[in-house]
């Protein structure tokens, strides 16, 4: 096995970091790999906040369902759709004058090309974290309490919150084993969306739900199912203020709110 494929392979979410902070060095080749991933036209449709601030890493974690992981990170990156900085570039240096078609705002399509350059990479940041001996964990909160983040971070109107990472060295010795994953052919489909029924459904996620039940993870004392597990977040307030907040941005990016 190449050492990129195990990279992956044994790569998982670590929330329990050393008390050791991350040498420059290393910090400088992990920015210098997240910037090697792909992105719509090479542009770059995203910005990373490095957060260093004590009290504002307090803040973000109470924001984020009061996660004290966040707050106690060795390193916290924020990953922001950002086309804010392309705006002004276009702006400043007139190239809307020389191409003869005005300026136009950021709009939605905008947003979704930035959504998805940010969160690419992200996932080459969580890759290179492993192979420098860093553990990562994303936090999917930090769209929620959009108003906080924004005043806390500063954010312009066309630079969203995209995801988060927390960084650092794992702590102890992580004897776990591998989270399952589901069945290939419930995530791949070929040619067309495929709906799936209960009876397949519950096929290709029958693995991951007989070894949450092995954990005793399952809902009502562990005789739900999977779907049950995962139902409880879907109905959660955390993602009824998800959604709320990310409504908030969106309307703020494509100009229904200041």
């Amino acid at each position: 096995m190449n050492d990129t494929i195990n990279t992956i392979e044994k790569r998982r979410s670590i929330r329990l970091f050393e008390d050791r902070i991350v040498p420059k060095e290393v910090l400088d080749e992990l920015k210098r790999l997240t910037l090697r991933a792909p992105s719509a036209g090479n542009q770059e449709f995203y910005s990373v906040i490095e957060v260093t601030d004590r009290q504002k890493k307090e803040t973000l974690a109470v924001c984020c369902d009061n996660q004290q992981m966040i707050a106690k990170a060795p390193v916290v990156w924020v990953f922001l759709a950002d086309v804010e900085k392309w705006y002004t570039f276009f702006k400043q240096s007139g190239s809307d004058g020389k191409s003869g078609k005005p300026l136009r705002k950021p709009s939605i399509g905008d947003f979704h090309l930035a959504m998805q350059d940010a969160v690419i990479a992200a996932q080459n940041a969580v890759i290179a974290a492993e192979a420098l001996g860093l553990g990562s964990c994303y936090i999917g909160d930090v769209i929620e309490n959009y108003e906080t983040v924004r005043d806390l971070l500063d954010l312009p109107r066309w630079a969203a919150p995209a995801c988060m990472l927390i960084m650092g060295y794992p702590k102890g010795v992580i004897k776990a084993p591998l989270s399952k994953r589901p069945e290939a052919d419930g995530i791949f489909m070929e040619n067309g969306y495929r709906k799936m029924d209960l009876d397949e459904l519950e096929r290709v996620y029958h693995d991951q739900e007989e070894a949450l039940r092995k954990n005793n993870a399952l809902p009502y004392d562990n005789t739900g199912t999977i779907a049950d597990r995962y139902y409880k977040k879907y109905a959660s307030d955390f993602m009824a203020e998800m959604n709320r907040s990310a409504a908030v941005f969106l309307k703020r990016w494509c100009g229904e709110a200041d």
